[in-house]
């Protein structure tokens, strides 16, 4: 019988949205501000390079989360230009800070799917963190008043690990208190949310977007389009469990 329920966040719950241009913008403007000849061209290759978190050589050995500091010391070691610590940090800070003049917006129906999912289960979020963190994601959350949903939010950036790593699943059913059998994991993307809840022997729902098809070397559970489709595999659920 499933007890808890475990969501992904980007293009799960949340819209994507892309703060990619405003950060670009910024480091040009620190560039040129501190009399720096290089072209937008060279900043844009290097910023993309290490900035681009659907590249999979990004995510590190093992997994391991490439925190936002990280990156942009490496942008500007690459460029050759010196940087302080202290103004390093200033533009660590605004990258990670944006979300929240700016937040993205929530997916269909997640809202009213949550509300009705936590009278019957126990609900949990496992998300990678390109370069927005926990601490601000969660007032954002807040600020959507669905935060009080969750029993447990896990973090790659708190947790050093990216999806597909155990640890993400782990420490939200930890917290959960709940075998991976009697738990289900709802995400976008097959080869971390999918591939690493059926590692960890839970069950899966993939949330396919448009026109997208599965290559077919990873097998979900259930595939849906939206949210709130996730209810009625929950019934189909309970009535088979009844049923067995």
């Amino acid at each position: 019988m499933i007890k808890a329920i475990t969501f992904d966040l980007w293009n799960t719950l949340f819209q994507n949205i892309s703060y990619t241009k405003t950060r670009k913008a910024l480091i040009e403007k620190f560039l040129k501000g501190n009399g720096s000849k290089i072209s937008y061209a060279q900043l844009q290759k290097v910023f993309d390079k290490n900035f681009n978190f659907l590249n999979p050589g990004l995510k590190g050995e093992q997994f391991k989360h490439i925190y936002t500091q990280t990156r942009i010391k490496n942008i500007f070691d690459e460029l050759r230009f010196e940087i302080k610590i202290e103004a390093s940090k200033e533009i660590k800070n605004v990258f990670e800070s944006l979300m929240l003049d700016n937040p993205p917006a929530l997916r269909k129906g997640v809202l009213e799917t949550l509300k009705t999912l936590s009278l019957d289960y126990r609900i949990g979020m496992i998300s990678d963190t390109g370069i927005t963190p926990g601490r601000i994601i969660r007032e954002v959350l807040k600020d959507y008043n669905i935060l009080d949903f969750f029993e447990v939010t896990v973090f790659s950036d708190e947790t050093g690990f990216y999806k597909p790593h155990p640890i993400a699943f782990k420490t939200a059913l930890d917290h959960l208190d709940c075998s991976p059998r009697d738990a289900i994991h709802v995400g976008d993307l097959l080869d971390t949310d999918i591939k690493g809840a059926i590692n960890y022997e839970m069950q899966t729902v993939w949330i396919r977007a448009p026109q997208t098809r599965n290559p077919g070397d990873i097998i979900p559970d259930y595939e849906i389009s939206e949210i709130p489709e996730i209810l009625e595999i929950m019934k189909k659920l309970i009535h088979k469990g009844s049923n067995s």
